[in-house]
């Protein structure tokens, strides 16, 4: 019996448009009227992921900053792992060093530089002079993405973020492809940071000893719950430590093919309201359909 469902936000409850669905909206209210606990797991800031549910109209735990954050539905901080400030100056310092565009998650705001915008167009000029097929539309859109966060706060260099603020996460991003492995590479091995990719395009960094799973296991136990009892929906890398820890695990239709092969079951794509879909299905004890498996 399910009693815990915890959904990833890009990719598998939001649509291209970054927008729940009535339909996705719908399901998650059924399941909590039905007293089921449901939980927002994602990579995005804490007050970014309120905003986003509140045009839904909804309300539920979150966890955050690929589980360097817990909050509960009233929004009180259950936990947190902050990292090491040191290691996170060493990151920045290197990331800026190298003219990678970079968002770093406190919990006071989202700073990034303010040359951030520069940055990404002339990737995407780049991009589009060496790769005439690929679509401006479409990198435009993954740019836009990033500007219409909740808590965005510019700023001239990571010198300027507070020394009181805790930092949970740092995005970076490339469009270059040869840039973005190479970044990834960089921190892949460093035993001081969790690297996670999340996107085609970007790496993040945080604790150690923070993840999507973590977080979701220590908030199972304060619910009364078992991982066992527990389903966990999404679609990249960065969902790999839950799906692998839950009794049910569902990826996206539209997820990256290594993460359809860890999850036990395979659901609509995000902009068919694969939520709902694996909601209403497994609430009434019948598999997905793996259409897209």
């Amino acid at each position: 019996m399910i009693k815990l469902i915890a959904i990833d936000l890009d990719g598998t409850l939001l649509n291209t448009e970054s927008q729940i669905s009535s339909e996705n909206a719908d399901a998650i209210r059924s399941a909590q009227n039905s007293g089921i606990h449901v939980t927002i797991a994602t990579g995005r800031a804490h007050a970014d992921v309120r905003a986003i549910c509140k045009k839904a109209g909804l309300v539920t735990p979150v966890i955050a900053a690929n589980g360097a954050t817990t909050h509960d539905e009233n929004e009180n901080r259950l936990d947190s792992i902050p990292m090491d400030r040191n290691t996170a100056t060493k990151a920045l310092e290197w990331l800026e060093e190298h003219d990678f565009y970079y968002e770093v998650l406190t919990d006071q705001a989202i700073y990034s530089p303010n040359q951030g915008h520069q940055l990404m167009s002339i990737e995407i000029d780049r991009v589009l002079s060496s790769n005439p097929e690929e679509s401006m539309d479409r990198l435009l859109r993954m740019a836009e993405k990033q500007y219409e966060q909740t808590g965005i706060v510019r700023v001239p260099s990571y010198r300027n973020i507070p020394e009181n603020d805790e930092i949970y996460n740092i995005l970076s991003l490339s469009f270059d492809k040869e840039k973005l492995e190479m970044g990834r590479a960089h921190f892949q091995n460093d035993e001081h940071v969790a690297m996670v990719i999340s996107a085609d395009h970007n790496f993040e960094m945080e604790h150690p000893e923070a993840s999507k799973g973590n977080a979701l296991s220590k908030l199972a136990s304060r619910l009364g719950v078992t991982m066992e009892e527990t389903m966990a929906i999404g679609d990249s890398f960065n969902d790999v430590s839950m799906l692998s820890k839950v009794g049910h695990s569902v990826a996206m239709g539209n997820a990256n093919p290594a993460i359809k092969e860890i999850a036990k079951e395979v659901t609509l794509k995000n902009t068919e309201h694969g939520v709902a879909y694996a909601i209403e299905r497994k609430l009434s004890g019948l598999p997905l359909e793996n259409i897209y498996a």
